[in-house]
């Protein structure tokens, strides 16, 4: 019974390290960097540029990773948790998007009512980045690294303080410094999981 906690503990910290190379949180400040600039310069095509590069790095994740943690077959038990977690966040993404087309659709016809109109034309970025906040929160709960919660907590407050500050033209402000407070993190951690887990010397045929 001890040897199968164990070894449970021992899957769920393996399976949280492959979150903790910082490569996630880098592509999150990328993201709100992007939509902060562009909130800043009037240019739409920053947070476009900003989120491919986001997604590039992801897709070179796997060459990061892979190769200093090795592949690691889970057990059926962890598969199902995990499967269960990825069911449970793509839900919360769904309805987030179906709750914005809702928006968009009642918004785009004129068919929104009147108190929602107004509430969302005074609180629009309070609203925005409580789902955004929610959805970083939900994605801490799943993988198990607490640390996003904080950066749900600091989404939330950049957004309240970027609906403060729509009458000065200054709302892309906190987003950019809570951007650039998330980036400084990711950095810091990718660079601190670099040097604890070098890539192995590669095999040569002649050894």
């Amino acid at each position: 019974m001890e040897n199968d906690k164990g070894l449970k503990e021992l899957e769920q910290k393996v399976f949280r390290s492959y979150f903790k190379d910082g490569l996630w949180d880098i592509y999150g400040a990328l993201i709100l960097l992007g939509f902060g600039l562009t909130m800043v310069t009037g240019w739409d095509y920053l947070i476009i540029a900003f989120a491919a590069i986001a997604v590039i790095l992801l897709l070179f994740r796997q060459r990061i990773v892979i190769p200093r943690l090795g592949q690691v077959k889970f057990s059926s038990e962890l598969q199902v948790k995990t499967k269960r977690s990825k069911l449970i966040a793509m839900a919360i993404l769904t309805f987030t998007m179906l709750l914005g087309v809702v928006f968009f659709v009642l918004y785009s016809t004129n068919n929104m009512p009147r108190w929602l109109d107004t509430w969302m034309g005074d609180y629009f970025f309070v609203a925005f980045g409580g789902v955004l906040a929610m959805l970083i929160a939900a994605a801490a709960y799943i993988v198990g690294v607490w640390r996003y919660h904080i950066y749900a907590v600091l989404t939330f407050i950049a957004y309240v303080l970027a609906n403060m500050l729509r009458s000065n033209d200054m709302e892309g402000i906190p987003i950019i410094v809570v951007g650039c407070t998330i980036l400084i993190s990711g950095v810091t951690i990718l660079t601190r999981f670099l040097r604890k887990y070098p890539l192995p010397p590669q095999e040569t045929g002649g050894a």
